[in-house]
């Protein structure tokens, strides 16, 4: 969602990194990093008793940053969640979009003693040795190899689901237009696509500040290529399906939501039309119940908060936290929090993502530690994500088997 055959481990970072700059996209700049007292609650505990669980959790995100976009609505989803138990109290820490940012909010949750670490989306890095070191367990984005992390969703496990998903809607013969310096990621969109049956046919690497990509577009096509992964930043990505508009070629093109967020989908109109985009957790625009409870669950606490894909994916998080708290009881520490979420299984999250296990790890050294090992596909129609149909499960593709 590692380790990179092709790549040193921070370069491989900085290419993931740049292709997901765009999964907070459809945020709005006007939410606020703090609220008010919570409104509507949908973390009911299933058993114990929330009021007397006490517990400190921090949550990390790029709440103002230099880089072009802020997820504050995160904090909103978290306390939204979380208020059935009103002795955890929630810290937060802006790592604003920067890699030293990010280390700071981790010796923040070491020197206030955290029992958990909620990591939103962030720009600047995803080094978790020092919560590691303390054993401070990590719920939510980053590396999903280290022991304390318990992931709800994993960048680089979606590459795998989007190969899948594209042989799922019909397509043998692939192609792939990447960005040069990212193969790692092309080899699990590979390994999706070929752990089915279907085959890849050619692969074609753009400079990130490329200015034409009809040659990238020539090569997949003439190789006969019946589908195209785009794995590029949203402006290559932009540029990409231009090209391959313009070649007339019939096609299906996919890329994972990360990239195509719905600011995204918006901004290059008709453009999308028939685009497949995959993810491991329902779409933001997704009408479903559980979709509408998140957004109704964070909007009590802030209003004007925008539901993101990072905003679900808290909501997530927040639901796995709450099932570990309603496991427990009186003060809970980091050792403590560690063995309630050790001890979880099909923790129910209102469909936003399938029910969530840490029990049954993955027999996989590449990710065993990736508890949702789903994929979902969406077709943009009139601009919309649409799903075409529900969950399909890839663990056999991330174990080989």
């Amino acid at each position: 969602m590692y380790r990179k055959k092709a790549l040193t481990a921070c370069a491989a970072m900085g290419a993931a990194a740049l292709l997901t700059l765009s999964a907070c996209g459809s945020s709005n700049d006007t939410a606020t990093a703090s609220g008010n007292d919570p409104g509507t609650d949908s973390a009911a505990a299933p058993s114990g008793s929330p009021s007397s669980v006490t517990a400190k959790i921090l949550v990390t995100g790029d709440f103002t940053s230099t880089i072009p976009f802020t997820l504050p609505e995160i904090v909103p989803m978290v306390k939204g969640v979380l208020k059935s138990f009103p002795g955890v109290k929630i810290e937060t820490c802006d790592a604003k979009g920067t890699a030293p940012g990010f280390l700071a909010c981790e010796q923040q949750a070491v020197v206030d003693k955290v029992s958990g670490f909620v990591a939103g989306f962030t720009g600047g890095g995803q080094d978790m040795s020092i919560l590691t070191k303390a054993k401070i367990p990590i719920i939510g984005a980053g590396d999903a190899h280290s022991p304390n992390s318990y992931p709800t969703s994993e960048s680089f496990s979606q590459y795998v689901a989007l190969g899948a998903g594209l042989y799922h809607a019909g397509c043998t013969k692939l192609g792939i237009i990447y960005l040069d310096g990212s193969d790692f990621l092309v080899n699990y969109i590979k390994e999706g696509f070929e752990g089915l049956g279907g085959k890849e046919v050619a692969r074609a690497a753009v400079a990130a500040n490329a200015a034409d990509l009809s040659p990238a577009v020539s090569k997949v096509i003439g190789a006969g290529a019946q589908c195209v992964a785009v794995s590029l930043t949203p402006t290559g990505a932009a540029q990409a399906l231009t090209a391959l508009k313009q070649s007339a070629a019939k096609v299906t093109i996919g890329g994972i939501s990360a990239v195509f967020s719905q600011q995204v989908l918006d901004a290059l109109g008709p453009l999308t039309d028939g685009l497949l985009v995959t993810d491991s957790q329902l779409n933001a625009d997704d009408p479903a119940a559980g979709v509408q409870q998140a957004k109704a669950t964070m909007q009590a606490v802030d209003p004007k908060a925008p539901l993101t894909e990072q905003a679900l994916s808290a909501f997530a998080d927040a639901k796995i936290l709450a099932a570990a708290f309603s496991a427990s009881s009186g003060d809970v520490d980091a050792a403590g929090l560690t063995k309630a979420l050790n001890s979880l299984s099909n923790v129910d999250v209102d469909g936003v993502i399938p029910p969530w296990s840490s029990t049954t790890p993955l027999d996989s050294k590449t990710f065993s530690r990736i508890f949702n090992h789903y994929g979902i596909t969406y077709k943009v129609e009139n601009g919309k994500p649409v799903s075409q149909g529900t969950f399909y499960d890839i663990s056999s593709l991330l174990t080989g088997k």
